[in-house]
């Protein structure tokens, strides 16, 4: 197989390699870390009730390690997740007014989503705190702060000794995560307008982020109003993957700019769940986009999906190290590499293989690619654009999203075209089958009903009462098996033939036919009645296929030849009886019989024969009612007494499809 890469691919290829190799070289700036001035020190363990002096001024922690640029490490897995942090910074000496202590995190050394609750020491008397450590874990995810100080705690021109006691649930206690605070001591004023430019310089900087989040929401909305418009499953799986990431990413900005005051659970539903669905959506979209079958591999990429995003919530919920969270930390990666690779893998597959649009294959593996590569290390965690910054992995989402949005819209724009046109064309074939089968018409010495109410647009039933010149009457019925327009046109061929036809017995009728079918019907058939009724009542009635009619409340048995189109050399049995005045004779298609309920009951010969001695009208509208599952034709013709022609011309409006 050989396969090639059209120009307009390898212009897109090359952009993105531009884009990406400042990342991958380190070029472009990512967000600075926080250098501490002084040493910062810190201790795993705890000192709940001070006995040891850890949040004491005077204590001598030189044993203590030094946090490498201010950041430490994770509490080992296996203890209490407590960690004292002390700093010691000096407080200006013209600090007038009331001095406080601010404490924030930088989202982008791990730090805020790995402390779930902390406590602040300044000259070893409590500032303040954030949840409630444990055996009561808080409830809230810990943001900028600022701490008002008693005239105790510290003092203008001096050093501050501030001592943070921190807790780490956990299942987030990895050894490569760290965490780092950035402390200060100054006037209380100035904390909180440094505190608020904090924020808004935050804020400002997710700016973008945050408009790109809105943005996938806002295309989300109106790929499932485009679904409603145009019926595309594409469309509509897509939607449920644009819109729950969209929560997603918006939920969680807040927590990763250090802005935001959550409830944890809260946070976890605000969060996770619409991650959920939106990885597990990400993976129906390809499945659905390449039209794929289901399969191992599809499961395996949603298990990938709802493992890692459970191990999350068990390591935010889970306060006792143990093997559940253990459990959650160890599958909490694995899976996630599993499902990017399945995505990977299904668009690698599909260009190869199933030649799908590589535009579209580039954009729905944009993102999984970017994750791998951050996962391997090899993509900074947050990026510099100007004055935002930005996460590679949601701005390859972000790109990613608009290029399958504009890709599914055009290609939904195409097929909504082609179907319209073919709407089209089936309204002007439907128009042609209702002159081929008009509504039959009472003949002297007759008095016939029909009804013609195909399944579709076009069907595949067929009639035809022809006057002969001796003032007898041919009767032809007939269903030509499938539905819809390739069956019509079957009909459309019969129909001519029988109007081309010289006056016949009806076997050579049914041989000739079935001579000028047989190649023709691609493995199908067609049944076939064919009755020639004389004025005095005598009928001579032939068969093809089981399509026998109904007399005097019961099944008239003709000899079943075999159906039209399948062998040109069969041959068709005659039966001849009388007709008698005043008895109808029935004539209908196997849709009446195949009539299917809700339930899936058919309608079936008893109820058949039960309303066989009705009129056209009324058995046809018994089988719409009870479910139209097929075309259905009823005609019925009774002889009138001699002496009572009819005049009347009754022409039985099709009725409506349930």
């Amino acid at each position: 197989m050989v396969f090639r890469i059209s120009r307009k691919v390898w212009v897109a290829l090359l952009f993105v390699l531009a884009a990406t190799a400042p990342w991958l070289r380190g070029e472009v700036g990512s967000v600075p870390e926080p250098q501490a001035s002084t040493p910062v020190r810190y201790h795993f363990g705890d000192d709940p009730d001070g006995k040891l002096g850890w949040a004491n001024p005077n204590f001598d922690d030189s044993v203590w390690p030094i946090a490498e640029n201010g950041k430490w490490p994770m509490p080992p897995f296996y203890s209490d997740g407590f960690i004292w942090v002390r700093f010691r910074l000096p407080v200006r000496s013209d600090a007038s007014g009331p001095l406080a202590v601010r404490s924030s995190r930088s989202p982008f050394v791990g730090a805020a989503p790995f402390v779930l609750a902390d406590e602040v020491f300044v000259d070893g008397v409590p500032a303040g705190h954030e949840g409630s450590l444990p055996p009561h874990v808080g409830l809230f995810l810990p943001r900028d702060t600022v701490f008002d100080l008693s005239a105790t705690a510290a003092a203008s021109g001096k050093t501050a000794v501030v001592a943070i006691r921190a807790w780490c649930p956990p299942g987030l206690r990895y050894p490569n995560f760290s965490g780092a605070f950035q402390v200060s001591v100054d006037e209380n004023r100035n904390l909180q307008l440094a505190q608020s430019a904090g924020q808004l310089g935050e804020l400002y900087a997710n700016g973008l982020n945050l408009t790109l989040n809105i943005g996938i929401g806002i295309l989300g909305i109106g790929m499932l109003l485009a679904w409603r418009w145009t019926g595309e499953r594409d469309l509509l799986v897509f939607s449920w993957v644009m819109i729950p990431q969209a929560i997603f990413l918006i939920a969680w900005s807040p927590l990763a700019s250090g802005t935001g005051w959550l409830p944890l659970h809260a946070w976890i539903v605000a969060t996770l769940l619409p991650c959920t669905l939106f990885l597990v959506a990400l993976i129906e979209l390809n499945w659905t986009v390449h039209r794929l079958r289901v399969s191992f591999l599809k499961r395996l990429g949603q298990a990938g999906a709802v493992v890692f995003t459970m191990a999350l919530v068990i390591s935010m919920e889970v306060t006792t190290p143990g093997a559940v969270a253990h459990w959650a930390m160890l599958s909490s990666l694995p899976a996630e590499v599993t499902y990017q690779c399945v995505l990977v893998a299904v668009n690698v597959w599909a260009i190869m293989v199933r030649r799908t649009n590589p535009l579209l294959v580039l954009a729905l593996v944009a993102s999984p690619t970017v994750e791998l590569l951050f996962i391997a290390g090899l993509l900074p965690f947050g990026v510099r654009l100007g004055p935002f910054y930005e996460h590679p992995v949601a701005l390859a989402d972000f790109l990613g999203d608009v290029a399958i949005f504009a890709l599914l819209i055009l290609r939904a724009w195409k097929e909504w075209r082609a179907r319209d046109e073919l709407r089209v064309e089936f309204e002007a074939a439907r128009e042609v089958q209702e002159r081929l089968v008009a509504p039959a018409v009472d003949l002297p010495g007759f008095k016939i009903q029909s009804v013609y109410a195909p399944a579709k647009q076009v069907g595949g039933d067929f009639f035809r009462v022809l006057p002969e010149p001796d003032g007898s009457v041919l009767v032809v019925v007939g269903d030509v098996s499938g539905k819809g327009l390739k069956a019509a046109m079957t009909v459309s061929a019969i129909i001519g033939a029988l109007r081309t036809m010289p006056a016949l017995p009806p076997t050579r009728i049914l041989a000739a036919l079935n001579r000028g079918l047989v190649g023709q019907m691609q493995g199908g058939f067609a049944t076939c009645c064919v009755a020639r009724i004389g004025p005095d009542g005598a009928v001579a009635i032939a068969n093809a296929g089981h399509l026998s009619p109904y007399l005097n409340g019961a099944e008239f048995a003709v000899g079943a030849g075999l159906p039209l189109g399948i062998d040109a050399n069969a041959e068709y049995e005659e039966r001849q009886f009388l007709l008698k005045p005043q008895e109808p004779l029935t004539f209908l298609s196997d849709g009446v019989v195949e009539a299917r309920s809700t339930s899936g009951e058919l309608f079936g010969f008893d109820r058949t024969l039960e309303i066989s001695g009705s009129g056209a009208e009324a058995i046809a509208h018994a089988a719409v009612a009870f479910g139209q599952d097929d075309d259905i034709t009823v005609l019925t013709l009774t002889r009138v007494a001699a002496g009572k022609p009819s005049t009347a011309r009754h022409e039985a409006p099709i009725p409506e499809l349930a």
